[in-house]
């Protein structure tokens, strides 16, 4: 499938590209696909892809053309997730069906849009991605020139300017930091690979990760069994966590069930828009959008949340 990259603007040499910033440019979006793929597959963009992996996402260079003097065009081609990852099992997760339709070059895209557009999917972005994009900054030569970003049709065409850069960042420093968090839940038997894991909560699965081997040694005894893990947790933009660095785990106790949802870095308002977005008791709902915000305190409030739930 061709995508083209498009820079205008006012290009030195009649368009053409000079080699180091061609060089430059074709790294950072080999990045941000590579980063985006490993996201979706496993949960943490900065996970180190496999040889499978790394061929899936190759991209092609297929064309070069000026068609002004203003303007550079590069068209380049890739594969679709369906010829390369369709019966692969990675970490933790198998490919989706929207996934398998996917290219590199469109989660190139589709990572774009999801931190420019304010309707864009941010559970999609990490710290680590975000990071990426930022880096795709360094291709402006001068701040009047404009990449596009486009697969002429079922992708809809990003546009990015170098002042867009700053909503990224502002993004990128809204994601909530890591913090120590205590879960408890039931290790899942089925989804266990080279030290990341999943933890079954009373209100959904939480991806988790080890580093020390001393600890997965122990822990691959509890498969099945529940546990309580001490760690660190990495959240999306969204506040929604992302997954865990298990620290520790030992067996739980029965005052351990006050630890069985998964843990949120959410504002008050992303909480609200989270609820809403989940259909979740609208009634109560619109009576507190409506009354908020009022004089109770942020305990009252907190406690308004919870029994939404």
């Amino acid at each position: 499938m061709n995508y083209d990259i498009k820079i205008k603007g006012e290009l030195e040499k009649d368009g053409l590209i000079e080699f180091d910033r061609f060089n430059q440019i074709t790294q950072n979006t080999k990045d941000i696909a590579t980063k985006s793929l490993m996201l979706r597959l496993g949960g943490f963009s900065e996970l180190t892809p496999s040889k499978i992996i790394k061929q899936a996402l190759e991209i092609r260079l297929s064309n070069f053309t000026t068609p002004s003097r203003s303007e550079s065009l590069i068209t380049i081609d890739c594969d679709t997730f369906e010829k390369s990852l369709k019966d692969i099992q990675y970490n933790l997760f198998k490919p989706t069906e929207e996934l398998l339709k996917l290219t590199p070059m469109a989660l190139v895209i589709q990572s774009f849009s999801a931190a420019l557009k304010e309707d864009g999917d941010k559970d999609n972005l990490d710290k680590p991605l975000l990071k990426s994009l930022l880096k795709f900054k360094k291709n402006f030569v001068t701040n009047k020139e404009v990449f596009s970003l486009s697969n002429r049709s079922s992708i809809p065409e990003i546009e990015i300017k170098k002042e867009d850069f700053k909503k990224i960042e502002s993004l990128e420093d809204s994601i909530p930091a890591p913090c120590k968090v205590i879960i408890n839940g039931k290790l899942d038997e089925m989804k266990y690979s080279k030290g990341k894991l999943v933890l079954i909560t009373s209100d959904g699965n939480v991806n988790s990760f080890i580093k020390d081997n001393s600890i997965i040694d122990q822990i691959v005894n509890f498969m099945g069994k529940e546990i309580t893990i001490n760690g660190i947790g990495h959240f999306k933009p969204s506040g929604h966590l992302s997954f865990v660095e298990i620290l520790e785990f030992f067996e739980p106790g029965k005052s351990d069930k006050i630890f069985s949802r998964r843990p949120i870095a959410m504002t008050t308002e992303q909480q609200i828009l989270f609820h809403l977005k989940e259909g979740k008791n609208k009634n109560s709902l619109s009576e507190i959008i409506g009354k908020w915000p009022g004089d109770e305190s942020d305990e009252e409030f907190e406690q308004l949340l919870k029994e939404l739930d």
